[in-house]
């Protein structure tokens, strides 16, 4: 598998994603593929661009995961 350049100002949602990508070694062209988005969508992602709610939710499903809003822990009523 080859490796790829997550950039630092890359929200932690992506850089959690890029975490996962790379524990589980998923294939990025694999994901792409069954997500239907080009690579150099996913690509952006970790270089410059934030994506879509649709196609983060596409890659998670890919991925066995979902997108899920719940209260901060640390905030109080």
């Amino acid at each position: 598998m080859r490796s790829f350049f997550v950039h630092q100002s890359c929200v932690p949602l992506i850089k959690h994603l890029a975490e996962i990508i790379k524990k589980e070694r998923f294939s990025i062209p694999d994901i792409c593929q069954e997500a239907g988005i080009n690579y150099s969508t996913l690509h952006n992602w970790f270089s410059r661009h934030s994506p879509s709610v649709n196609n983060l939710n596409s890659v998670l499903n890919v991925l066995g995961y979902e997108l899920v809003i719940q209260k901060k822990k640390n905030d109080v009523p």
